[in-house]
């Protein structure tokens, strides 16, 4: 059972923890760190401008990004406490929410109590709105704006007042992250194996559709103006009209590019380059600020840097002068995307889509006889990140669906070898999961309930031991752990267990 329990972890924290890493062009201004100091297990919180530590070894979880002196961080029972930096040991919450989006630079976040309705609040965590009873989640406020998703799984976005700006009806619909451009997929265009995507602006006009058989978005959102893409074996830049444009992160007349290796443009105009792998930086007119001597240099804000050498990470400035005496080993500076969830769900619904997933001898496109051919539309091209796994994860809706395998599905064939797909590797089950940390405690065994009541009607019948069997072969489990339920569909009953169910405190 280590895997189901690992799944919760991923489900609670894949978005939190992460090893000295700044998305280039962040939405805000960067002015404190969540850090993990060299040889701590706990989290600190560092001031990015004094290099000195607002607060040491106190959070167990990594806190979200500090975004406008806010932060949040998770308690050990999945609830989750908001803070200032000003106060950062007192939670700004009177109550634990179930369920959290970070505040954004206009000092709004959203956010649930388990068992209630999503609410927009300010950083008293005073309540600005709450949101309709069909508004399922929400993201983060950005550029006023967030994205959200009703009962039937539509999305749509609400303004900083709660109020629908645009109406819910696209299968997916990305943040406002970086200007007035977002980008969408309609519903009719979600299953498609060519699918589109479609850039909207703040009113919902479409700008142009693109083909992800010609274009395949990088990331969710412009950056600069532009959209980057991969096209064909090269990366390329649409404008807000489809059209394919220059990089304007790049200048290839700057940086005297046979003196180094690789260099990328910074948010405020200078360039880390890379020599021998050791980056540095240069300004506009090729002078060295910093001889490449790190392994890793970050650009963080304004005359702040990232520095990494054995992968221990300190802050530097413009000249690459240390910025305080602090080291850590990782940074958690990034922006999650994981939207708020309301603190109840409509269980028959839930019950309902799950069962949708699955059948006599097929579980979301798997049967006992299938391989990882038969999945390989859900691999990335380049097999190096999955050497060594024996599982595959995927989103689906509100669920995660991870496909287990009796083999590796990559490995490395021999010495000084590319990666390969183990494509023949077989299918031994699938397990559906979903996170309902955020929701009342009853839920998870009501889920079980009405799940077990209806499995008839997929072709299954209880044998014992709350084990329920096909003719077909297959056989499945249901329980939950630490708020999240688990449905296990073995391609053979010779590998059916039952699973745990162990309610939350």
């Amino acid at each position: 059972m280590k895997t189901i329990k690992q799944i919760a972890l991923l489900c609670c924290v894949m978005a939190l923890l992460v090893g000295c890493k700044q998305e280039s062009g962040y939405p805000y201004e960067t002015e404190y760190l969540p850090v993990q100091l060299v040889g701590s297990e706990k989290w600190s919180i560092l001031d990015v401008r004094s290099g000195e530590l607002v607060v040491k070894d106190a959070y167990d979880i990594a806190p979200s990004a500090v975004v406008d002196g806010m932060f949040f961080v998770m308690n050990d029972d999945g609830t989750f406490d908001y803070y200032n930096v000003k106060d950062p040991k007192t939670p700004v919450n009177k109550e634990h929410y179930g369920s959290v989006t970070s505040f954004g630079s206009n000092g709004l976040a959203v956010a649930s109590h388990r068992g209630g309705p999503l609410e927009v609040i300010n950083k008293q965590c005073e309540v600005v709105k709450t949101l309709p009873k069909e508004v399922a989640q929400c993201t983060m406020f950005n550029r006023g704006m967030a994205a959200y998703q009703n009962d039937q799984g539509q999305w749509g976005y609400i303004n900083e007042q709660g109020d629908t700006v645009i109406a819910a009806q696209y299968a997916q619909a990305h943040e406002f992250l970086h200007g007035d451009r977002a980008i969408v997929i309609d519903n009719h265009q979600d299953n498609d194996s060519t699918v589109m995507f479609t850039v909207i602006d703040k009113t919902g006009k479409r700008l142009f559709d693109g083909s992800a058989v010609e274009y395949r978005p990088i990331q969710p959102y412009f950056v600069s103006g532009v959209l980057p893409v991969v096209k064909g074996d090269s990366i390329v830049c649409l404008n807000d009209q489809g059209k394919e444009v220059p990089n304007p992160n790049q200048d290839h007349v700057a940086v005297d590019s046979a003196r180094y290796d690789d260099y990328t443009r910074t948010a405020a105009g200078l360039f880390l380059v890379m020599k021998d792998r050791k980056m540095g930086l240069v300004d506009r007119e090729n002078k060295v600020l910093i001889k490449p001597q790190f392994d890793r240099l970050v650009d963080l804000t304004a005359d702040r840097y990232i520095a990494v050498t054995d992968t221990v990470c300190h802050l530097v400035d413009q000249q690459g002068n240390a910025v305080g005496s602090v080291k850590f080993a990782h940074v958690n500076g990034g922006l999650s995307s994981v939207p708020a969830a309301r603190g109840f769900i409509d269980t028959d619904l839930a019950v309902a889509s799950m069962m949708m997933l699955f059948g006599p001898d097929r579980c979301c496109g798997a049967g006992p006889k299938s391989t990882l051919m038969d999945l390989n539309g859900l691999l990335e091209s380049d097999p190096s990140p999955y050497v060594g796994l024996n599982h595959l994860n995927i989103q689906q809706g509100p669920f995660v669906i991870q496909y287990m395998f009796n083999n590796e599905i990559a490995s490395v064939p021999g010495e000084d070898a590319a990666p390969t797909f183990n494509l023949d590797a077989r299918v031994m089950g699938v397990l559906v999961a979903l996170n309902l940390m955020h929701t009342g405690v009853d839920t998870e065994p009501t889920i079980v309930r009405k799940a077990q009541g209806v499995m008839g009607t997929r072709g299954f019948v209880l044998e014992g031991n709350g084990i329920f069997t096909s003719e077909a072969g297959p056989a499945i489990s249901m329980g939950y752990d630490h708020g999240l339920f688990n449905l296990y569909y073995f391609m053979s009953r010779a590998y059916a267990q039952q699973l745990p169910q162990n309610p939350r405190k």
